[in-house]
């Protein structure tokens, strides 16, 4: 239902040395029709100036009221939300976001964020940072005690590389299941891969739970996880002899200078 009310006001005008008869008007009552509400009005005159009573008829339609004030709140809604709701922070810049790999050359993508970059301790292992600069573990026979290696990666984009000969001990059990013992202060990835004397295309890796099978730049095939991997089958096809060059690369630090252990053993 459309209701409808109008609102009189009347002025009234009274000259020097009169009484005026006060302007008489009617106000319409609520109506269900659709026509507009009529406001009437009677006037008297007074001797000598005539006083005419003003009267400023408002009508009001309900309806309309509610559509106005609907669209004043959603001008408001529309005008709160593109105004500024802080300083500005140009992405990129120090303290404001970035989108992995952007931020000015004093600073670093970490979550998300642009930091400074924060002073590391110094890595003797660097520079290590791609597959043919590996740093280069020596032998380690299936028949061995574990080795270990230590070191820190200073970013995201930071990588360390590692490698060693493992050697197939024939007749020696239990055998060859070439394991990396990760441990360290923050998040990162540790990936293994293998290559037989006899070339890439010979060697078969099986990836354990929780890894997933990679390949590095060179082509390698092994696995890469964020947890310990133990490879549960490794072979050298068309031969007996399981040896191989063992790749270790560990990377994707979550937050800067992340220390880390390798245990290793063939």
């Amino acid at each position: 239902m459309r209701t409808h009310w109008s609102i009189g006001t009347a002025l009234i005008l009274v000259a020097c040395g009169a009484d005026a008869s006060p302007a008489e008007f009617t106000t319409g009552s609520s109506s269900s029709g659709a026509d507009p509400t009529t406001t009437t009005t009677t006037t008297s005159e007074t001797s000598g100036d005539s006083n005419t009573a003003t009267l400023t008829t408002l009508t009001t339609d309900a309806d309309s009221s509610s559509e106005v004030s609907s669209d004043t709140d959603a001008a408001t809604t529309s005008t709160s939300a593109t105004g500024s709701t802080g300083p500005d922070c140009p992405l990129g810049s120090l303290g404001c976001p970035c989108d992995g790999k952007t931020c000015e050359s004093d600073a670093l993508c970490v979550e998300g964020t642009c930091e400074a970059l924060s002073n590391c301790n110094v890595d003797g292992y660097e520079p290590n940072d791609d597959e043919d600069s590996a740093v280069d573990l020596g032998e380690l026979a299936d028949g061995d005690d574990p080795g270990s290696v230590a070191g820190e990666l200073d970013h995201a984009l930071d990588v360390d590389w590692f490698t060693y000969a493992g050697i197939d001990e024939l007749g020696i059990g239990p055998g060859v299941a070439p394991l990396r013992d990760l441990a360290a202060d923050g998040a990162l990835r540790l990936c293994k891969f293998l290559e037989c004397p006899s070339g890439i295309v010979d060697t078969e890796v099986m990836c354990p739970e929780g890894s997933e099978l990679s390949q590095s730049p060179s082509g390698r095939p092994g696995c890469c996880s964020s947890l310990s991997i133990a490879m549960p089958d490794f072979n050298c096809s068309g031969t007996t002899d399981d040896s191989a060059q063992v790749y270790i690369r560990l990377d994707n630090a979550v937050e800067q200078c992340v220390q880390y252990t390798v245990g290793y053993e063939y």
